[in-house]
């Protein structure tokens, strides 16, 4: 039995609630047309009483506050008074804090205050001792003729469902008086809270008011989708996803203050993050739940302890229907009778939602509620009732809506359900969602070792287990779960399971930056990995390659080559894929052409799993290397699909298709989700190339900001290219050129040679363009040795456009436009014939179209700055309303990103005076008033140019 909370020993808090705080920018969303009615309502006074409506959190307090600065605005009297519940005992208790707030001018009008004052204690003075409590005829006459004195006037009452029965008797009375008069009363209601005879009788008067007339119900109502998606987008200053959105505001159900709390505390616990200005939720990560002190669970307290007890129990049981009343009052040692009765109370008070028929169901009206109620529950109390309703279920004497329920709450049930049977059942529920809902086939299976006892059971779910937190991103748990399974239940994994844990493991440890752990495994001095020889050598290979010594990886598999390749098919692959994507960083990438060649070199054809993560292995490299024809052929032979590759090479999938919004989004994404991968260098190229959209849109510093959160890591030096970009964008060509120096220096170090391809590119046209000539060959002359070693289209084109710019060989020009058709990859085509046109190669025609490439592309910035290379080689720019069109949009990203007038007039290739000019034009334009209103807009979406 669960003893009932008994609520009186529970003390609210003394601050004030959301919904009573100041009102801020985002209180106010949806609102603020609703305070605009209001105040012209009030000034009127056409309507002398309007009844503001609302749930707990629905903002009826900073309504009120916002309606009391409007009339402030307008120069008009307001007296604000705020009702507590405690205050509802005090006969005319509101009306003496009402004539108390009313300043009277002069001696002689204070003197009748008093007096009237005088008269109300005695009243309620007489009516607290159990007097008649009788009103003489003339109260409501004398009080009026002392408040119409201050007309115009409009009182506000905040929390009017507490108001005393003695002031309610009045009501009618007052607002009569004041019909006409100037005054105008405006009052909030709390709804779900009017059971009282006292909330009943004010309910009666202000229902006879509206009939007459004379007042009004104004409803409070949830906000929309939309109006949550604006109120997101201020809280956090940023563009929140479409998913964020759709999760918060099902969770609160519009509710203003639940939707602000639960993104602060998304916030707080990292699950919201925002990448480039836009706001994301991380999936597979427990949401934090509201505490118990908040405003919306708070209230419950209100109704008493029994409400507070079932509800608690409701928020496990409700899913069974009828059968929940039984279990709640099995569970709670109450009668069924008494369970009904508070659940009669909890749907009066708006916190359940009640649909009767021939079942009867419950719901919980703000599923926030519910998660905060389930979170606050006891370790014993939250077993018990997941045990009864978990042996209902098996029993069939209840039955749930949601396939879910049973594993959840058998999960959460411990000991007191059958471990062998529920083991069973959630290790076959985890199997069907472990790609799918990692969520919860984490906590299934973290239930399953935390309670079985048979070791081969206990292993299959510690592999599994693993495996899932890896495949969902949970990294430290997927580390620690796989040395777990290798340290404790070797003797029950296969070589080529024993393999794949010891993988699952390395992962875990480079993606937690456990370095010590990882290089300890690297060199050998940690316990040997199980399966023998070969799976310790493949790992340690591959625990290198994670740590950055890419090289150092590919010696030692290169080495052991006879050892590893002859062993389990699983083992023999992963090395070949670890060796093969080394040879790519390091410029010899010989092992992935052979595979490329003749896929039936690789062995594991026998584990579907392996032979899903061969294809994707083949076409993250050749993504990588820019090969997007050959990538598309190996999707295409190997049957799989875009959305089955991981993040990041569907983002460079789509740069290469130019789809630059896809791909910036999806970048956005992943880096949001902190998705870790064991191919990281798709990570780094993806921030690269969804940099470059960003710099080519005008987004300056948020380029340098993605970059920045994803730097660290081994790659550095593509980065430093993207970097680079934005420093000459900015006209700071020397300190360009020497991050590409210093980024080029970087990879010699680490013999890397994937991702400098472009950057011997743009240093050859730096040099050239200071006029240092050997240096600019010598730039050539590395630029060749990489297309030469990386065999790719890409290294080719750069190294050729080179060769026109710095020789003068307009041949090499001519080529690198061939072959840039040829490949057909919007992007790569504007920069070969922007670069190959300012060599010499067809200047009118290429330069016409980069410059239409570069706008499909969106590349506001470089149409910007290909406008002035065209002027100067005498081509006609097409579309001179676009082109300021254009000019306007990019200067107002400009002005949102902070820079100053001699920074957009390098960009632009102007004065600062002309600067000004064009920001001059574009305020009275807009109609925003300064930089700061614009970058506010913009960063929120409410402005785009």
């Amino acid at each position: 039995m669960i003893d009932v909370v008994d609520s009186s020993r529970w003390e609210p808090r003394p601050a004030p609630a959301p919904e009573q705080d100041e009102p801020s920018v985002t209180s106010m969303f949806g609102r603020r047309a609703l305070v605009e009615r209001l105040r012209s309502g009030a000034l009127s006074g056409r309507v002398p009483l309007t009844v503001l409506t609302g749930e707990v959190g629905s903002g009826r307090s900073a309504v009120l506050s916002a309606l009391a600065g409007e009339l402030a605005a307008a120069e008009a009297r307001v007296v604000s008074v705020r009702v507590g519940e405690h205050e509802r005992t005090t006969p005319y208790g509101l009306l003496y804090r009402l004539l108390t707030a009313v300043e009277p001018s002069g001696r002689g009008k204070r003197a009748d205050r008093d007096s009237v004052l005088g008269l109300v204690a005695r009243l309620s003075a007489d009516a607290a001792r159990g007097g008649s409590g009788e009103v003489p005829a003339q109260l409501a006459n004398t009080v009026f003729s002392l408040v119409r004195a201050h007309a115009p006037l409009t009182v506000l009452i905040d929390d009017a469902q507490w108001v005393d029965g003695a002031t309610a008797s009045l009501l009618d009375r007052f607002v009569r008086l004041f019909a006409g008069q100037g005054c105008a009363i405006v009052a909030t209601w709390r709804l779900g809270r009017s059971a009282e005879s006292d909330g009943r009788r004010l309910a009666g008067e202000v229902e006879r008011l509206v009939a007459d007339g004379l007042a009004r119900h104004v409803p409070l109502r949830p906000l929309t989708r939309a109006q949550s998606a604006e109120f997101l987008a201020e809280s956090v200053r940023a563009v929140p996803d479409a998913e964020l959105v759709d999760r918060l505001h099902a969770a609160t159900r519009g509710n203003p203050a639940a939707l602000r709390s639960m993104v602060e505390l998304h916030q707080q616990a990292g699950v919201l993050r925002v990448v480039d200005r836009h706001a994301y939720i991380r999936s597979g990560v427990e949401w934090p739940p509201l505490p118990e002190r908040h405003p919306l669970p708070a209230s419950i307290h209100e109704a008493g302890a029994v409400c507070w007890s079932v509800a608690r129990a409701m928020a496990v049981l409700a899913p069974l229907g009828e059968s929940a009343v039984g279990l709640a009052a099995e569970a709670l040692d109450l009668t069924a009778e008494t369970v009904r009765a508070a659940l009669d109370a909890l749907v009066a008070d708006r916190v359940l939602v009640g649909s009767r028929g021939a079942r009867q169901r419950w719901r919980f009206r703000i599923p926030a509620v519910r998660d905060a109620l389930e979170a606050c529950l006891g370790p014993y109390e939250r077993r018990r009732f997941c045990a009864l309703a978990a042996t209902a279920v098996w029993n069939g004497a209840a039955e749930p809506g949601d396939e879910h329920f049973l594993p959840d709450r058998l999960a959460d049930a411990g000991a007191l359900v059958d471990p062998d049977r529920s083991a069973e059942l959630l290790l076959a529920r985890s199997g069907e969602v472990m790609f799918t809902d990692g969520l919860r086939a984490v906590r299934w299976l973290r239930a399953v070792v935390d309670r079985v006892v048979d070791p081969g059971q206990r292993a299959v779910a510690m592999r599994m287990y693993s495996a899932v937190c890896g495949i969902h991103s949970r990294m430290a748990e997927a580390a620690d779960g796989a040395r777990a399974t290798l340290a404790e239940h070797a003797d029950r994994l296969s070589v080529e399971m024993a393999q794949e844990i010891a993988i699952v493991y390395v992962n875990g440890l480079a993606a937690c930056e456990r370095w010590s752990e990882l290089d300890r495994l690297a060199s050998g001095e940690a316990p040997p990995v199980p399966g023998g020889r070969a799976n310790e050598l493949v790992t340690r290979g591959f625990a290198l390659i994670m740590q950055g010594r890419w090289g150092e990886g590919a010696r030692l598999l290169e080495r052991n080559w006879q050892l590893w390749s002859g062993a389990n098919p699983v083992t023999a692959d992963l090395g070949d894929m670890f060796r093969g994507g080394a040879g790519v960083v390091l410029g010899r990438p010989e092992v992935l052409r052979r595979f490329l060649r003749d896929p039936g070199l690789w062995r594991s054809w026998d584990f579907p799993q392996h032979r899903f993560e061969q294809a994707r292995y083949e076409v993250n490299m050749l993504l990588l290397l820019g090969e997007l024809d050959e990538a598309m052929r190996v999707l295409d032979a190997r049957g799989l699909t875009v959305e089955q590759l991981q993040s990041s090479d569907r983002s460079l999938l789509r740069l290469l298709w130019g789809q630059h919004s896809a791909a910036l989004d999806i970048a956005r994404r992943s880096i949001a989700e902190g998705s870790y991968s064991a191919r990281p260098l798709a990570l780094m190229a993806m921030a690269r190339d969804a940099a470059g959209v960003l710099i080519g849109r005008g987004w300056l510093s948020r380029a340098r900001q993605l970059t920045g959160m994803v730097r660290g890591r081994p790659l550095d030096h593509v980065l430093d290219h993207a970097d680079a970009w934005v420093l000459h964008a900015l006209g700071d060509h020397a300190e360009a050129d020497e991050l590409l120096r210093s980024g080029l220096r970087s990879a010699d170090e680490n013999g890397f040679v994937l991702g400098t391809e472009w950057m011997w590119a743009d240093l050859a046209a730096g040099e050239w363009a200071r006029g240092d000539v050997a240096a600019a060959e010598e730039c050539v002359r590395r630029g060749g040795l990489v297309a030469e070693a990386l065999g790719t289209g890409r290294a080719e084109i750069a190294w050729l456009l080179s060769r026109a710019l710095v020789h003068g060989d307009r041949q090499a020009g001519r080529e690198a436009v061939r072959l840039a058709r040829q490949r057909a990859i919007p992007d790569e085509m504007a920069w070969t014939f922007f670069r190959a046109a300012r060599s010499g190669v067809d200047t009118s025609r290429l330069l016409s179209e980069a410059y239409e490439l570069f706008g499909e592309l969106d590349a506001l910035l470089w149409r910007a700055r290909m406008r002035r290379v065209m002027r100067e080689h005498d081509v006609s720019v097409p579309g001179r309303g676009a082109s300021t069109a254009e000019n306007e949009r990019l200067l107002a990203v400009l002005v949102t990103e902070g820079w100053g007038n001699r920074q957009l007039a390098t960009v632009f290739g102007t004065s600062e005076k002309s600067v000004e000019g064009r920001l001059t034009r574009m305020f009275a334009r807009t109609g925003y008033r300064s930089r700061v209103e614009l970058a506010a807009a913009m960063l929120t979406g409410r402005f785009r140019p």
